[in-house]
């Protein structure tokens, strides 16, 4: 089945009842084995970002109560992983604003960024770590493309 799909529940026309509960089995294997389980939630909860960008609050207390998770810790999670985004990066350490960035720069920077996510703010965000070390990341990463 490849990637499991976490929209379990979410969508309930896209899956049959047996591919419901292999799934549900397979998700709950996924984030309960071993040492490892924060990690394994977090890279589930990506996933399943990963396929519904913009779930409606019902959906993720949903996903959280069928897993067994608290809401509120399944949302702490959410919350820990968008932190690690937004809060951290040399654009942040450095204090590294839009103003500090070369505008032509920032604007190839949100272009290609956006292959990443489809919302600015965030390829901005993307682009404004890469201008903090290099101010001409974007130029020397189109030269390197095109040779």
């Amino acid at each position: 089945m490849g990637r499991i799909s976490y929209t379990l529940g979410l969508k309930e026309d896209k899956y049959n009842k047996e591919d419901k509960e292999d799934i549900m089995r397979k998700f709950r294997e996924f984030i309960t084995e071993g040492s490892e389980k924060d990690d394994k939630i977090y890279t589930a909860i990506m996933d399943f970002f990963a396929d519904n960008p913009s779930p409606p609050d019902e959906d993720i207390h949903d996903l959280a109560e069928k897993l067994g998770i608290d809401a509120h810790k399944f949302e702490a999670y959410i919350y820990s992983i968008l932190g690690s985004i937004l809060g951290t990066g040399e654009a942040k350490k450095k204090k590294f604003t839009e103003k500090d960035a070369d505008k032509k720069e920032l604007e190839m920077g949100i272009k290609v960024e956006m292959e990443h996510t489809k919302n600015k703010a965030v390829a901005k965000r993307i682009s404004l770590d890469h201008l903090a070390e290099l101010p001409d990341y974007y130029s020397r990463l189109k030269k390197m493309e095109g040779d």
